[in-house]
Parts: C-alpha cells; structure tokens; sequence
C-alpha cells in the first residue's frame, strides 16, 4: 500500500473523531473541550492536504477518496464503540 493512501486515511480517522467529540463537547456546554477541538481542527488536515492537491488523475482521486472513507468510517467505529462503552 503507498504511504500516501495510509496517510489519508489515518488523517480522516483521527479527524472524524476528533469532530464527534467538538460535536458532543458542543451538545454538552463544555466550552474548553470546544475551544481545544476547534484549535486543533486545521491542523489535522496538514497531513493529507498535499496529497490530495497532488492528485493528477481520476484513478488517483478515486483512490484519495477510498482512502478517506475508510479513514472517517474507522474513526466512526472507533467513536461509536467508545461512546457506548
């Protein structure tokens, strides 16, 4: 598998995660959790941002794409297993 795919989806997880916890942090009134995740938002696309610009053919979009989704279903799973512990 090329690095670049295993970025992306890393990336993606990391990021779905971190965007259900501002999402609850935000349903629950906890300002400082909001302001930490809001903060480190930008950053956590910084990995993968090159890599998605750098993509010169279909074949390489569809396979960004893939990549992602497997990224945000993971960090899905990961975020619904916790949450229901």
């Amino acid at each position: 598998m090329n690095h670049r795919y295993l970025v992306i989806s890393l990336s993606a997880l990391i990021g779905e995660i971190c965007s259900t916890y501002y999402i609850r942090a935000a349903a629950q009134g906890d300002t400082n959790m909001m302001m930490f995740f809001a903060f480190i938002g930008p950053f956590l696309g910084l990995p993968f941002i090159s890599f998605m610009i750098d993509a010169k053919t279909w074949a390489q979009r569809v396979y960004n794409a893939l990549a992602l989704s497997c990224g945000y279903v993971g960090g899905s799973l990961i975020v619904a297993y916790l949450i229901n512990q």
